[in-house]
């Protein structure tokens, strides 16, 4: 259905702060960006993110990260009108940058989240494109702005040009910072410094530069292309390049990582012996914050007493929330740290009455440290959302998947051989734990919340036959 100029232009009553901006913020967020912009550089540029080219617009994203001077594009929607960067803004999922002309008018802001555009917004119109991230998660963030700028007048604000300042390494969820960040910062081949200061990983390559800018304003950008969701969430050459600079970068980590790496080789050749005098090192993945697992906490104590015949002693080391690496010395945030570790006391109280049993707290560790760790492990059983970056993507570890009825990242990417998704048959969505009212029950809107069972059986069976476990 053909989308009306009057619900485009629609203003949120709760953001009447946006006129003062001289932007318009929707109640909704048309997807028709491609037909408004008048621009020929945008108008190409969404094209191409829409026609998911990922060379073209990477090629795009070097020209404007190669650009030595102050950036210049042109105002997607007045034809012939230069306009320059003046401040950026970092808010949930989004980075919003905030353009200007030379006289301070026809201000424009171009939201990113996933793509390097994912929305922008003006007076003219405000929208997205076809292939652009939940205009749910956009729109919170300009208004959440809006409100904190609410005091700020930007007509009122020096025309002053901000310079590029580098990339913002940030995400709030680890799979958007692996998949849609750093696969794409990797690829651009830029000098450009990393001025995050929460970041889930940030290869050495990039950590140590700075960005000196005396009594300048600045702005940054996301390293973005197009998002890997937007993708189909494709494990390409540019996601592979990715990871293994993360695990070999982990692994030359100066504070250990190559002598644990080294420690590990000399464990695992010595426990590799034939079947009873054998340890099973098994690396297992809980959640309890969304999409849980309801039999997790019994799943440890049934596999010990099951794999007996098979081995003399277990070794879990079971993961969870992973904080952010420590940067320019600030401490990470400990939210959601307390719930996973509730589950780790729980599953270690389980496994008192077997003495064979050991288990190693990762929750709470970074992904380098957990990477080391990984290196000692025989065998993984994690959820198929984020849990499944370390033991799967990194480290290349056999194991097994499981999530909800419906949701599994990088499907495409288990080749039914060293790793196997739960069938989906085995699957029964319980729906989310953690929702009031009626939002508890099962809906394809949270499909990244609904939480599932699975009989502990199930898993044991696939694990004995993976193993190659016989009697």
């Amino acid at each position: 259905m053909k989308e009306g100029l009057g619900n485009e232009m629609k203003e949120d009553a709760d953001s009447k702060q946006s006129i003062k901006y001289k932007i318009r913020i929707p109640s909704k967020l048309p997807s028709s960006l491609a037909r408004k912009v008048c621009s020929p550089f945008w108008k190409h540029l969404i094209d191409s993110i829409e026609n998911k080219d990922v060379e073209t617009v990477l090629e795009i994203v070097k020209t404007i990260d190669r650009q030595k001077k102050i950036l210049c594009l042109p105002h997607p929607f007045i034809e012939d009108v230069d306009t320059f960067p003046v401040k950026s803004i970092r808010q949930g999922m989004c980075n919003l940058i905030f353009f200007n002309d030379a006289n301070n008018s026809n201000q424009w802001i171009l939201c990113q989240c996933t793509s390097f555009i994912d929305a922008i917004f003006s007076e003219k119109y405000s929208g997205r494109h076809k292939l652009s991230t939940d205009q749910n998660v956009i729109l919170n963030s300009i208004k959440q702005v809006a409100i904190k700028e609410s005091k700020t007048d930007l007509n009122q604000s020096k025309t002053e040009k901000a310079l590029f300042a580098g990339y913002s390494l940030d995400q709030t969820r680890p799979y958007h910072h692996f998949y849609d960040q750093l696969k794409w910062l990797v690829h651009l081949n830029s000098r450009r410094p990393i001025i995050s200061n929460k970041s889930f990983f940030i290869p050495r390559i990039f950590k140590k530069r700075s960005y000196h800018a005396k009594n300048h304003t600045t702005f940054s950008m996301f390293p973005l292309v197009i998002g890997s969701n937007q993708l189909g969430i494709k494990l390409d050459k540019y996601s592979d390049s990715m990871e293994k600079i993360v695990y070999k970068d982990s692994l030359k980590d100066l504070y250990g990582g190559s002598i644990n790496y080294r420690w590990h080789q000399a464990i695992n050749a010595i426990i590799k012996r034939p079947k009873k005098d054998r340890t099973l090192t098994l690396w297992f993945g809980i959640s309890g914050q969304k999409r849980i697992w309801v039999e997790q906490e019994e799943f440890l104590p049934a596999l010990v007493q099951q794999l007996k015949p098979w081995f003399d002693s277990f070794i879990f080391l079971i993961d969870g929330f992973t904080q952010y690496e420590c940067i320019n010395g600030h401490l990470n945030d400990s939210t959601g740290v307390k719930e996973d570790l509730k589950i780790v006391n729980s599953i270690e109280q389980k496994l008192l009455p077997f003495t064979n049993a050991s288990v190693i707290n990762l929750v709470g560790q970074t992904y380098r440290k957990k990477i080391q760790q990984c290196e000692s492990v025989d065998f993984f059983i994690a959820n198929a959302g984020a849990g499944q970056l370390i033991p799967h993507r990194f480290c290349k570890k056999p194991g097994i998947l499981h999530s909800n009825e419906r949701h599994c990242v990088f499907s495409m990417g288990i080749n039914n051989t060293t790793v196997k998704l739960v069938d989906k048959s085995l699957v029964k969505d319980v729906g989310n734990l953690f929702a009031k009212g009626k939002k508890k029950k099962v809906n394809k809107s949270a499909i990244g919340f609904i939480s599932y069972s699975i009989r502990i059986q199930s898993v044991i069976d696939m694990a004995i036959e993976m193993l190659n476990l016989h009697e």
